[in-house]
């Protein structure tokens, strides 16, 4: 019993106040935080794994996410696309440059041995894979090799494909103003002086007779590059005076000098290999244009020494 004179208090107790204030506070939040947003996109998902509901991967979007995520991923698709495709043509590129297999032509259109210069080709490639890309092709290092592993080529050029990854070369061949017979095989110059042995062309007129008297079993020591060379550009450059050489002899008993026949004369002129060709057909040709104007006939010319001629 409460003792007379004194009131109930109403007041509910202080710790049971702060408790429904704390109560009501969290309920006013909760509540706040459901509440919609102005210009904000409601999303949400049936997914449990979402650690966010502002996640463009819950299971429900708005329309304009749906639509920037399909956006997005047509991007990606493009570009995988283009990268395929690129991927694609530059594949079919290379393999279109590329050459695997060898053809060869002549250019004139003769008649050659084609596994002889496909062969020598394709070792050329073995020493440089990367040039059977056709766009890192060296045609001037080519032709030098050629022209080492097969004399008688003069020129290569590659002139695009004769098949799938098959490459299409052009030969040019050296044309023969002299040649040799040595140990019954023959030997050809052309007109720039390079030696060969496989001739497609007619045999030249002009035959190098050799009267030195040294064993033919030397014979291949003779026709060095230097000496064929020589005569090859005597006969060229006497052609371009409009002197035909019709004989080329090699004397008795020496290799650094020949003997040359013109058409018209009967007198050989000497000629010796330690002096340059061209001053040799140069002294050859005043030497016959002064005989020829005083109807003379000597036995031989000589233009071995610079500036003169000797004859007999």
């Amino acid at each position: 019993m409460r003792p007379w004179g004194r009131k109930q208090d109403s007041r509910p107790h202080r710790r049971r106040l702060d408790i429904e204030q704390l109560a009501e506070r969290k309920r006013s939040e909760r509540e706040g935080r459901q509440l919609f947003r102005r210009n904000r996109t409601l999303v949400g998902s049936l997914s449990s794994d979402v650690r966010s509901a502002s996640e463009l991967s819950g299971g429900l979007r708005s329309p304009r996410t749906h639509a920037h995520q399909l956006t997005a991923h047509r991007r990606l698709l493009m570009s995988i696309f283009v990268i395929v495709v690129a991927g694609a043509c530059l594949l079919t590129w290379l393999l279109y440059e590329f050459t695997a297999d060898i053809s060869v032509s002549a250019t004139e259109g003769i008649s050659i041995d084609s596994t002889r210069y496909e062969k020598a080709i394709n070792d050329y490639f073995a020493a440089h894979p990367i040039e059977r890309l056709r766009f890192a092709l060296d045609e001037q290092a080519l032709t030098a090799y050629l022209t080492e592993a097969v004399p008688e080529v003069a020129t290569v050029q590659e002139s695009g494909t004769a098949g799938f990854a098959t490459g299409q070369f052009d030969l040019t061949f050296r044309r023969p103003v002299a040649s040799w017979l040595i140990n019954s095989r023959e030997y050809y110059v052309d007109e720039s002086g390079v030696p060969f042995q496989m001739n497609y062309y007619d045999k030249p007129s002009v035959k190098i007779i050799d009267q030195s008297g040294i064993p033919e079993s030397a014979g291949t020591a003779i026709a060095s590059s230097r000496f064929l060379g020589f005569v090859g550009r005597t006969v060229t450059l006497a052609k371009s005076d409009g002197l035909i050489v019709t004989q080329a002899i090699i004397p008795a008993q020496t290799t650094h000098q020949i003997e040359v026949i013109v058409a018209g004369h009967k007198y050989p002129i000497k000629f010796s290999l330690d002096r340059p060709v061209g001053e040799q057909v140069e002294d050859m040709k005043n030497a016959l244009q002064y005989f020829d104007r005083h109807h003379l006939h000597p036995k031989y010319i000589d233009v071995r020494v610079s500036g003169e001629a000797y004859y007999r």
